[in-house]
């Protein structure tokens, strides 16, 4: 039977430690962590045979699992885990072990230092709206190893990614991947702006279609400097209308005369969202173009921009 070794418990550690077991492989859980809500998860764990071990820190040479899972929260730079991957033990976040159980379901990915939660459930709003089985998850609702274990599998995945997840995740390919702004942040963990971009950036090269706020004055630059590798066909927006789209204006999602348009075609009134701010119109904007690409018709956008809460 495999060994694997989940670092890190709660939600996402919690559901990746079951993922594993379900598949067969003897899986064992360690946290730094003694509160009670972490040992009210040991004994649950322990009652479905799933070793957990509080108040350890991981010590690769010791153990030598054959697989390694990381929860978002447990530093990707940390000595352990480098240890761990110059051993040869493979070592990966929770974001892609779920990501190798949900093929072949298309995934949205959803990244930016602000935006990505309001974009992610106005996605989830749009497709469930349409009768597709597309729940929220990763750094918003379930885990993304919960989904992973759903029956059905998904129609639709939707993902917001943080930093943290795609760090830990490089394999993961979204159908639709969207960036909604950038802005310095978490450079305690990840050190330089120059990394915490690049680990973004990453993401978007690794998605089918893009899409890239506009109408955000750092990810403008980078698209008009063309010092990134934006893809011929990515799909830039703007709430200030289509003579502002940064590319190929014909490609690009944009508010014109009250309206998101896509690609020249009028999908929603903007005044339906009842959600204040410019950047709300541009996170409609970004939701909107991304049903668009995924073939959803605009009277199931319509109504679930017009039931949508935030």
């Amino acid at each position: 039977m495999p060994n694997a070794y989940v670092i890190g418990l709660g939600k996402s550690g919690n559901a990746a430690a079951r993922l594993l077991k379900r598949e067969g492989w003897q899986v064992t859980v360690s946290d730094r962590g003694t509160t009670t809500a972490l040992q009210q998860q040991q004994l649950e764990l322990n009652a479905d045979g799933i070793k957990v071990s509080l108040g350890d820190s991981f010590r690769p040479d010791a153990k030598r699992p054959d697989l390694i899972v990381v929860s978002p929260g447990v530093p990707w730079d940390a000595s352990n885990l480098t240890r761990a991957r110059a051993l040869g033990i493979e070592t990966i976040g929770e974001m892609e072990l779920a990501w190798r159980h949900l093929q072949p379901c298309p995934w949205i990915g959803i990244t930016g230092t602000n935006g990505k939660t309001t974009t992610t459930a106005l996605i989830a709003a749009i497709f469930q709206s349409a009768g597709f089985h597309a729940p929220a998850f990763g750094n918003i609702g379930l885990a993304a190893c919960e989904v992973a274990m759903m029956n059905p599998k998904p129609d639709w995945a939707i993902a917001e990614l943080s930093s943290y997840q795609i760090e830990s995740s490089g394999a993961i390919a979204p159908r639709i991947g969207i960036w909604t702004t950038f802005t310095p942040d978490h450079l305690a963990r990840h050190r330089t702006l120059a990394n915490y971009f690049n680990i973004k950036a990453h993401l978007l090269q690794q998605s089918e279609q893009q899409i890239f706020n506009g109408d955000d004055p750092y990810l403008r630059n980078i698209g008009e400097a063309q010092s990134f590798p934006v893809s011929a066909d990515a799909c830039w927006t703007s709430i200030k209308g289509k003579s502002d789209l940064v590319g190929n204006p014909d490609l690009g999602a944009y508010i014109q005369d009250g309206w998101a348009i896509v690609q020249g075609k009028a999908i929603v009134e903007v005044s339906s969202l009842r959600m204040p701010g410019a950047h709300n119109q541009q996170n409609l904007l970004m939701s909107v173009a991304a049903a668009h690409f995924a073939g959803i018709d605009r009277e199931a956008i319509q109504r679930a921009i017009a039931q949508f809460q935030g």
